[in-house]
């Protein structure tokens, strides 16, 4: 009974790996949109210049989150990749991106779903999040999230020619067989979010960014626990 649990467990991990290997060879050497909407803007930097060896621990997260993503299909838009030039205003295919020599100003970001709802375009993009077997429930939107699909909106515009003025996030509680709490909301202006990510572009580029101690490095939760690889070399950097 031993060695067959262990062939069962073994070919689990081998499914579980082959897909996230699949997953992440198609990742674009590109910025992306994740580094743009970090709460600390010298964490991207790190993970550009010095990237982070894997975390096994967090095999299972990301898994899941492939799975929920690949089979939740919202709408025929769905988990669509878009490059854009942030310097040139430009959007690019993925093709094109993959033989481009410079991407040092190209963002990529994959959007979930667009939807059209009552004549209007919506990004929606789904998270997970634990609420503990209900003790804690999402109560409005993350700013961070928030951003990343006000990003989106440019990105989909300029490649696409599709302006969608609102966004939506779908939580889903993992504590709770994935409980949905859906929340909508007005996206940023395109021109204003574009001199946002100009800003960001130009902190990336010109060196060392400021650090910004927040909850990632704080150790102010739970469990006291440090969720940034890169602390010690920022605390040596200094602020």
């Amino acid at each position: 009974m031993d060695k067959v649990e262990l062939a069962v467990y073994t070919a689990f991990k081998d499914a579980q790996k082959d897909m996230m290997i699949k997953n992440n060879s198609e990742r674009i050497k590109t910025w992306h949109v994740s580094d743009f909407t970090s709460p600390c803007i010298r964490k991207s930097y790190y993970q550009r210049n010095f990237p982070a060896p894997y975390d096994p621990n967090k095999t299972s997260i990301l898994f899941h989150g492939l799975i929920l993503h690949e089979h939740t299909k919202l709408s025929h838009f769905h988990e669509v990749t878009m490059c854009y030039d942030i310097k040139e205003d430009k959007a690019y295919t993925p093709q094109e991106v993959r033989e481009l020599e410079n991407t040092d100003n190209i963002i990529t970001g994959s959007l979930d779903d667009l939807m059209r709802i009552n004549d209007e375009y919506v990004i929606v993009d789904k998270k997970t999040y634990n609420g503990y077997m209900g003790q804690y429930k999402k109560k409005e939107p993350d700013e961070s999230y928030k951003l990343q699909l006000s990003i989106y909106r440019v990105l989909l515009d300029k490649g696409y020619g599709i302006d969608a003025t609102r966004g939506c996030l779908l939580y889903l509680d993992k504590s709770s067989d994935f409980t949905e709490t859906p929340m909508a909301f007005d996206l940023a202006p395109i021109e204003g979010t574009k001199t946002y990510m100009t800003d960001v572009l130009r902190q990336l580029k010109q060196g060392l960014p400021k650090a910004n101690v927040n909850w990632l490095c704080n150790g102010e939760n739970r469990k006291g626990k440090i969720f940034c690889p890169y602390k010690d070399r920022c605390d040596n950097d200094g602020i």
